[in-house]
């Protein structure tokens, strides 16, 4: 075993391992079922899924999703953030905001869709800021939990080496708080966005908002046409995989940008 720990495989080859074994389990699961209309083979989605790019409607549903997922995830982001640096600062607000981000973790998604659906159609709001206000509610809590938790791990001899040097609030900020809260906020960042595309895509589908994944995602169950039901699944998981890795790399490049100062 230890040998084996040694080998340095690239890791686009482990993505391809794992790429073809997760393949060669969905071929055996579908060949073991033995009816494409509840468990279709992988090129039957592959299929449908070239089809869907070469549609019209299929960039305008990714686009209509996409501006939900990103702006709800942003304006979550930037509350739970807020959220966290205030109960950091005030044990009282701490404790006022602390009951609402459990029960916001707690509460299953489905039960605030339906909830957040109900008082949008009895006060004449728009149909389609459910799923925004869903994924703003969902990302808020993980963004509050994280952010909270590195704010408390702050090195305080950090800060008195800070006041002994005289550092401006800009020094601090860029050289002592924000290098300790990065992978904090990282996590963060990557597990709202994935939490966000999740959150959102199960409003659209049981709002049945009109020109989107989620609107998709429910006519092709309804019609039980399970290459387009996989083709659209695939599509968000990819969705979701393209934006953590954008996150990602934008980290890693500002933290390049800095090490080059």
């Amino acid at each position: 075993m230890s040998f084996l720990k040694r080998i340095r495989i690239p890791k686009p080859i482990l993505w391809m391992i794992a790429a073809g074994f997760w393949t060669a389990v969905w071929y055996l699961a579908a060949f073991r079922m033995g009816n494409e209309l509840f468990l279709p083979y992988p090129h039957t989605v592959l299929a449908s899924f070239w089809k869907l790019l070469q549609e019209g409607d299929f960039w305008r549903a990714v686009w209509q999703s996409m501006q939900t997922v990103l702006k709800g995830a942003l304006i979550g982001c930037v509350l739970g953030g807020a959220f966290a640096v205030f109960a950091s600062l005030s044990r009282i607000f701490c404790a006022i905001i602390s009951p609402l981000v459990t029960v916001l973790r707690a509460t299953p998604v489905a039960s605030f869709i339906i909830l957040v659906y109900v008082i949008v159609r009895v006060n004449g709001f728009a149909i389609d800021t459910v799923a925004l206000l869903i994924v703003i509610i969902m990302v808020i809590p993980i963004l509050y939990s994280n952010l909270y938790s590195g704010i408390s791990s702050f090195n305080q001899g950090l800060d008195e080496v800070a006041r002994v040097y005289s550092f401006s609030f800009r020094k601090k900020i860029v050289f002592l708080w924000f290098p300790q809260l990065k992978p904090f906020l990282i996590s963060g960042v990557i597990n709202a966005i994935g939490f966000a595309w999740k959150a959102g895509v199960a409003a659209e589908v049981i709002c049945n908002l009109e020109n989107t994944i989620g609107q998709n995602l429910a006519e092709s169950k309804s019609n039980l046409e399970m290459d387009r039901l996989f083709a659209w699944t695939v599509t968000v998981v990819l969705l979701s995989v393209f934006f953590e890795c954008l996150i990602k790399r934008a980290f890693q490049k500002k933290r390049k940008g800095r090490a080059v100062l």
